[in-house]
């Protein structure tokens, strides 16, 4: 019925199959189109390539820049470390010294404060005067606490030392009640100490050592009153403590330690936040490239 054709060649050879022609020109097609992705695929796989290595690049001195960061607070938290540590042995060397003489006192609130127990400074209901009976132990209690404070070491870790003065709940009607007997009862002590019989001077002469020398030094020893506020049973949620309570008459000497310079905290505080910045734009970055791919 169909009659195929024969095509004549020009010089006379054999006829051509013309499926192998459309079938070679098929395959040159698809080796060039082969090519061409390749090509296209390596230049892309190259530009990525740069992209990652400029986005490590920046992982690498953003990274720097937060372990900077990271080493001041490390070193200012050492610091913080090292005073705390420095104290506590100055307090237990307070407590050792006057253990030799019989004198019991207590470190408390996590190695800050040395208490007075009754025992040792006794103060009567509604008074703040030293009794006769206690003038020997407070004699010896600030000879020990002058002794250590002398020391520049020492001076140099404190900010402040708070003679306190403390109260049971039984209401004073006297003299701005319970408020300022407690801080009575702290000057009472201090004035023992540098007035009279005043024996102990010197602690009018003691001041801070400051981190900054362009700061000036100030008066070390404060004192101050908490009336009941700060019982030795810890907050007065209605347990049934008795209002007279004598071990809550008493005196704490609080020490302070000096914090951080400011400025140096501050600068801290910047780095971290510019380090944040970068980070996020760097962690956007990177996302972006991983979703391309």
């Amino acid at each position: 019925m169909f009659r195929r054709r024969a095509l004549s060649s020009k010089n006379g050879g054999e006829d051509e199959n013309p499926f192998l022609l459309s079938f070679s020109d098929l395959m040159a097609s698809l080796l060039a189109i082969f090519i061409f992705v390749l090509v296209v695929t390596l230049v892309e796989l190259e530009k990525r390539k740069e992209e990652l290595r400029f986005s490590k690049q920046e992982l690498i001195e953003n990274l720097e820049g937060i372990q900077q960061a990271q080493n001041g607070i490390v070193s200012e938290l050492s610091d913080v470390v090292q005073r705390e540590h420095s104290l506590s042995l100055m307090l237990t060397q307070i407590q050792n010294d006057l253990q030799k003489s019989s004198i019991e006192v207590i470190i408390a609130e996590s190695g800050t404060v040395l208490r007075i127990p009754d025992q040792q400074l006794h103060f009567a209901l509604g008074r703040y005067d030293i009794p006769s009976a206690y003038i020997a132990p407070a004699n010896a209690i600030g000879q020990a606490l002058l002794k250590s404070l002398m020391r520049p070491e020492n001076r140099s870790m404190l900010d402040t030392v708070f003679v306190e003065g403390h109260t049971d709940s039984v209401v004073n009607n006297r003299e701005m009640g319970n408020w300022g007997l407690s801080t009575y009862r702290a000057i009472s002590l201090w004035n023992f100490w540098t007035e009279s019989p005043g024996h102990l001077t010197e602690f009018k002469t003691l001041q801070t050592i400051p981190l900054d020398p362009t700061q000036h030094p100030k008066p070390l020893i404060s004192v101050s009153g908490y009336a009941d506020t700060r019982s030795t049973h810890g907050p007065l949620d209605g347990k049934g403590l008795k209002d007279d309570r004598p071990e809550d008459r008493r005196i704490d000497i609080r020490f302070t330690l000096v914090s951080s310079e400011k400025k140096n905290l501050e600068n801290l505080h910047e780095n971290l936040k510019e380090m944040q910045e970068k980070m996020s734009v760097l962690i956007n970055k990177l996302r972006a490239t991983n979703h391309d791919h």
